[in-house]
């Protein structure tokens, strides 16, 4: 952008400045200042837009001649520059309702129009509307160049959901449960498009489950299939990438893509991620997750970041028609004896008459929580009272007559393939010594996971126990029985929890809860069945 400062313009400089510049206000001790505007040089004679520039001490370089040039008959010139997308019209005049609507913003230094790149298809059709001319300033190379050769069949549901997206403008969230395919949806809408596509995913896990299927089921060679994340670095015209590896190349990736997946979507919303939307251009966007709504209520974000939730199946439906195994949930109740229930007591005591001198009109439990975490970082009190409930917790869900439990139901299901689930490693790595149980916590090495888990799927071994390890964003073989000793209050956690034994089986799944009876762990277990908590914010 060039810049041209005049201390006191006769009307004649004004006249001549009009005809290649756009006057943009006054400035002490410099003068008026004009923007020179592009598409109105293209008007003129280049030899004169030169010797006017010249005339101020400016040149033009041999790549800003051939661009005046080229942009001769245009009404509107887009760029696209970091993070911004550069609107220059030949008459500004005819863009200023779409500054007072909000479409494009104005900069108060200079007066450039700018907008959000994902805002490029919406202005496109407004200029088309109002007969404008437009020259983009970025090549737009969005179709797919390889061959795609589809060997999967969607089934009823999954038509269903891809027909919905469809009729959405090809925007949209998908939720099926876990375990329904929601990978061949995504996959179903590379073949359609046929444009070069950007898949996002939360884990390492899921990039390489991610190019396996896309290699597997659209017969694209895994040479052809870009992964970015955990060391790897390519950028191919079908690309996974994990979210955080696209939040740091966000402007890189801008204009690359005309199709997003988002897998696990209900991370795109979150504050870290967004910006990976807002910054492409990808007029296509598919959301997929089995667990939309968040505590946090970002959920309602969905329409700005991907577009509304367009199709929703549940689990009780695909199970009345086959597609997941059927399956009933027991809990077990547990007591905790005299001495730890006084010291359970005693540590809630001290948590709850924090909250009733510091944040008494506070009622709701998970507020009350954020409220004392935020008070944690100047009060050593607060800190005292979450060290206290975090001790509480921990009795609650951790008792030794959890783990007797567990000991019978693993006789009771001695030949049936088993997944153990606990809040807290010390829990599994006790289970563990103490039943000979193979396990996997965030710190077993990936070489020792991914060879349980393939001896899971086998059947050479037939339990395995985890804490928080196997939540979300691992390909899971599957079990018939799920034991849960302990979790959160979250839906989300409940639902990937229920879904490592909901594949298709012929025999019925069993999901197992151990609840400590008059603790918060009867509180959690409750709230974490409770999606409606998360749908009344919606």
């Amino acid at each position: 952008m060039k810049l041209i400062a005049v201390k006191w313009p006769t009307a004649s400089e004004v006249r001549k400045l009009s005809r290649i510049a756009d006057p943009i206000g006054f400035k002490p001790g410099v003068g008026q200042l004009f923007k020179v505007n592009l598409l109105k040089c293209a008007e003129q004679e280049i030899s004169y837009v030169e010797d006017v520039l010249q005339g101020y001490g400016l040149r033009l370089s041999q790549e800003e001649r051939k661009l005046i040039q080229s942009l001769k008959g245009y009404d509107v010139f887009i760029t696209l520059v970091g993070s911004d997308l550069l609107i220059e019209a030949r008459d500004e005049k005819v863009l200023e309702p779409l500054v007072k609507k909000g479409v494009l913003k104005r900069e108060s230094r200079y007066g450039t129009l700018r907008a959000l790149p994902s805002d490029l298809w919406r202005l496109l059709g407004v200029f088309r509307d109002l007969g404008l001319h437009v020259k983009l300033g970025f090549k737009l190379k969005l179709n797919l160049d390889l061959p795609v050769k589809p060997s999967f069949k969607l089934r009823t549901y999954q038509l269903e959901a891809y027909r919905k997206w469809k009729e959405s403008g090809c925007k949209g969230v998908v939720v099926l449960p876990v375990a329904t395919g929601k990978t061949f949806i995504g996959l179903k809408a590379i073949e359609d498009l046929r444009v070069k596509t950007l898949i996002l995913v939360p884990t390492i896990d899921l990039l390489k489950q991610w190019a396996r299927s896309i290699a597997g089921n659209l017969g694209v060679p895994m040479a052809c299939i870009g992964l970015f994340g955990g060391g790897k670095r390519e950028l191919k015209d079908i690309t996974v990438m994990t979210y955080d590896s696209a939040r740091l190349n966000a402007e890189r990736i801008s204009s690359a893509f005309g199709l997003i997946i988002a897998d696990e979507c209900h991370h795109a919303v979150s504050p870290g991620y967004r910006l990976i939307f807002k910054l492409s251009i990808a007029p296509y966007r598919l959301g997929l997750t089995a667990t939309p709504f968040r505590s946090d209520a970002l959920h309602k974000l969905y329409p700005h970041v991907i577009g509304d939730i367009v199709y929703e199946a549940h689990a009780q439906e695909l199970q009345a028609k086959g597609y997941l195994a059927r399956h009933r949930e027991i809990k077990l109740y547990v007591k905790l004896d005299l001495k730890e229930y006084a010291e359970y007591k005693k540590l809630m005591k001290v948590y709850l008459n924090y909250c009733k001198r510091k944040v008494p009109n506070i009622y709701d439990p998970r507020e009350r929580f954020k409220a004392v975490l935020k008070l944690a970082a100047r009060d050593p009190g607060a800190r005292e009272a979450l060290r206290a409930r975090h001790k509480a917790r921990q009795i609650a869900l951790s008792t030794e007559r959890k783990l007797a439990l567990v000991e019978e139901l693993l006789k009771k299901y001695a030949d049936e393939k088993v997944i153990i689930f606990s809040r807290y490693t010390d829990v599994i790595r006790e289970l563990s010594r103490r039943f000979f149980i193979p396990k996997i916590l965030h710190d077993t090495p990936k070489a020792e996971r991914e060879e349980l888990l393939k001896l899971f799927k086998k059947g050479d071994i037939t339990k395995l126990a985890t804490a928080m390890a196997l939540d979300e964003g691992v390909d899971v073989p599957d079990a018939s029985v799920a034991i849960v000793i302990s979790g959160t209050g979250s839906n989300r956690e409940y639902i990937q929890r229920l879904g490592r034994i909901l594949r298709p089986k012929a025999k019925e799944a069993v999901l197992v809860e151990i609840v400590t009876k008059g603790t918060i762990d009867y509180q959690l277990a409750r709230r974490r069945r409770r999606r409606e908590i998360f749908e009344e914010r919606a």
